[in-house]
């Protein structure tokens, strides 16, 4: 889903040559632009569900051929996880509206909740057809053909991401026409995130130096989040990384998300490189010296980086579902000659200490991705659940074990336990929605079987 839109941006008055910089629309704009809640909606997050589904069922009772009211009542039923039941009546009301575009995009999201994905693809092209260029269901055909594997298609659909509301594209990025793959001799181009959380940004910075190389614009530009500017900067061929506007110069803009459908990416063509960034040198020596410092340094012991919690990375309050309770992972104690290091920021640090397994927290040092990256290349191996610090770990190279979700992000696909992402990242599985135990059982004995440096 759309994460946080342009994180960290904040737009200082321009020069006087420059229009002024953007500061939003107008909070009365917003919220017209917002979907509007209906009055069952309302009473639902009010915790009236009840109520709420008595009138849902009250309007289908009063209509039956009412798709409005048969998708709004499906919908209710999938937010409460009641598949059986939406089935059965969406099912019944496609037997008598087979065309209607609403039904099939809600039918579409039942498989895509199912992980029925082929079948989700094809209830979305249906709505599609019923509809055409529907913002919405464009967004999640996108996302069932990335866990598919049919990139060239979804990325063209994830584009949509634009017309959504809430994307809100700051002004000194409107005036600049779309890079749409040509020529860049001569031209400058700014490259902005404008999409995603930390991980998508980590991810998908592997396209710039690709942009680099291979188009050879006189100047690249990156707008992006503040805690991975200085990581971004350093890739080879960025001649600014920035986090406010300023005064833009350029010829071109492209979202980071979008650079993949511009150049033709297809899953064999992912870029994999075993790293394409680097932390500074003199942070990398700091957490060298640091670790080495500490009691529990001796030879032979294999260092291994935990992060358990996905969420916010800045300490704001939330918590993911793609989260472990770290007391899951307290096996981890039984294993011979292995140091624990956190990466864990935000939400889950709280669980700290854990009985069982001594864990090395350092994470107050640790102010950026950039931070992060110095001590993850100091470390052998990293352990994590599906968040910003699996990404950093598997773009400077080093091995990973994720721990994922049955309900895997869209970037995964499907029932692998390796990725065209990262060559050295092993993904385990929940073999059931919301079952950790056995995960993190089958985490604890690859790492017992982990080779330990010399």
């Amino acid at each position: 889903m759309l994460g946080k839109l342009f994180r960290n941006f904040s737009a200082p008055a321009a020069p006087a040559a420059m229009p002024p910089a953007d500061t939003g629309p107008p909070a009365e704009l917003l919220r017209a632009a917002a979907p509007v809640l209906s009055a069952e909606e309302v009473l639902e997050r009010q915790g009236e569900v009840a109520e709420a589904e008595r009138r849902l069922r009250a309007a289908v009772a009063a209509d039956v051929d009412d798709a409005v009211a048969i998708e709004a009542l499906g919908a209710f039923l999938l937010r409460r996880r009641r598949f059986d039941e939406a089935q059965a009546l969406l099912d019944e009301a496609l037997a008598r509206l087979p065309d209607d575009g609403g039904l099939l995009a809600t039918r579409g999201h039942l498989a895509q909740l199912r992980l029925q994905v082929p079948e989700a693809i094809g209830y979305f092209r249906l709505s599609l057809a019923a509809r055409p260029g529907h913002a919405r269901t464009r967004y999640h055909l996108g996302t069932q053909l990335l866990l598919a594997g049919e990139m060239r298609e979804a990325f063209m659909h994830m584009a949509v991401r634009l017309e959504l509301p809430g994307h809100n594209t700051p002004y000194w990025v409107k005036t600049l026409p779309r890079w749409h793959g040509e020529p860049l001799a001569g031209k400058h181009l700014l490259v902005e995130v404008d999409w995603g959380g930390l991980g998508d940004e980590v991810q998908f910075a592997r396209f710039i130096e690709i942009v680099h190389r291979d188009y050879r614009p006189a100047s690249l530009q990156v707008a992006c989040s503040d805690v991975c500017r200085r990581l971004i900067e350093a890739i080879p061929g960025v001649d600014r990384a920035f986090t406010t506007a300023g005064a833009i110069s350029a010829d071109y803009h492209i979202g980071l998300m979008d650079i993949p459908g511009v150049i033709g990416t297809e899953l064999e063509t992912i870029p994999a490189p075993p790293r394409y960034l680097s932390a500074l040198p003199g942070d990398v020596a700091y957490w060298g010296r640091k670790l080495a410092a500490a009691p529990q340094a001796k030879s032979g012991v294999l260092k291994v980086g935990l992060c358990w919690a996905a969420g916010f990375w800045h300490g704001r309050d939330g918590r993911s579902a793609k989260s472990i309770p770290l007391p899951l992972l307290a096996a981890l104690g039984s294993l011979p000659d292995v140091r624990f290091i956190s990466l864990q920021k935000g939400s889950g640090r709280d669980e700290l200490p854990c009985p069982g397994v001594e864990i090395e927290d350092y994470t107050e040092d640790l102010e950026d991705m950039g931070d992060t990256a110095a001590l993850v290349e100091n470390l052998d191996v990293v352990l994590t659940v599906d968040t910003a610090v699996a990404h950093i770990a598997g773009a400077l190279g080093k091995p990973v074990i994720m721990l994922l979700m049955r309900e895997s992000g869209m970037f995964w696909l499907l029932e692998r336990e390796d990725t065209p992402w990262y060559p050295g990242m092993r993904l385990l599985r929940q073999a059931r929605s919301g079952e950790w135990q056995e995960v993190c059982a089958r985490a604890v004995e690859a790492l017992r079987t982990w080779p330990r440096p010399d």
